[in-house]
């Protein structure tokens, strides 16, 4: 399906807009419909964090933004996590000529994503998490696409962080496409065994989680799920 923009942007900010390929039908999109009938971008995801560092995806266009976001966790690096840190736009017009980390990168660009955006969300001082826009070709978005970007993004706040509240109240909800992780209840209870395996804190477990996940090529959630369901303990590994 391919989404059409009143202005668009590419390579050249006055030609015509990119062609962008949206895999899931707009009824899916959620809290992020804004951002696909409004800004140039084939997809979309909104991450938000709560007071103890946990990040939830409340929201996807499709299973590569969702994806997006998880990798950004697993790896501790990427333009979302950098975006909730600095409280600036991370904007990436080219996957492979940007200074990202290259681990970082080569794991985007394996998805298709050529291009990257991502947006604090903020609650008056408060970093409450951030949208991540990805584009399947390369080129910048311009300022008029950037400032509609940044104006739905302050206006997500609230909404998203409901949404957060809800989803963790209710364990079986799917959030906006079954393809997208529910808040990360069970690396949050992964993590809170480890700790009380090893007897070291909740950070310092997260870390290993991660750190296992990344060295077994598997993902966090994955992980997570063997280590609440008892098919790993940390205290049986080297």
């Amino acid at each position: 399906m391919t989404a059409q923009h009143p202005r668009g942007d590419s390579n050249d900010p006055d030609g015509p807009p990119p062609q962008e390929n949206h895999p899931r039908h707009p009824t899916n999109w959620g809290l992020c419909s804004g951002f696909m009938t409004q800004v140039p971008i084939s997809g979309a995801v909104i991450s938000i964090v709560d007071r103890r560092g946990h990040r939830s995806t409340v929201a996807a266009t499709d299973t590569v933004a969702a994806r997006m976001d998880e990798l950004d966790l697993e790896l501790g690096a990427g333009p979302i996590s950098e975006a909730i840190a600095t409280l600036a736009p991370q904007l990436i017009d080219d996957i492979r000529e940007s200074s990202l980390n290259p681990v970082v990168g080569e794991q985007l660009e394996s998805l298709g994503v050529r291009a990257m955006f991502a947006l604090p969300v903020t609650m008056g001082s408060a970093t409450v998490g951030a949208v991540g826009l990805y584009r399947i070709t390369p080129g910048r978005l311009s300022d008029e696409a950037l400032a509609v970007a940044m104006r739905l993004a302050r206006a997500t706040a609230v909404p998203a962080v409901r949404e957060a509240l809800r989803m963790a109240g209710q364990p079986n909800a799917t959030g906006a496409v079954d393809a997208v992780p529910e808040l990360r209840r069970e690396v949050h209870q992964a993590t809170g065994m480890i700790s009380a395996q090893l007897d070291v804190t909740t950070t310092d477990a997260f870390l290993m989680l991660r750190a296992f996940a990344v060295s077994s090529e598997r993902s966090l959630s994955e992980v997570a799920g063997d280590v609440v369901g008892g098919g790993i303990n940390f205290l049986d590994l080297d």
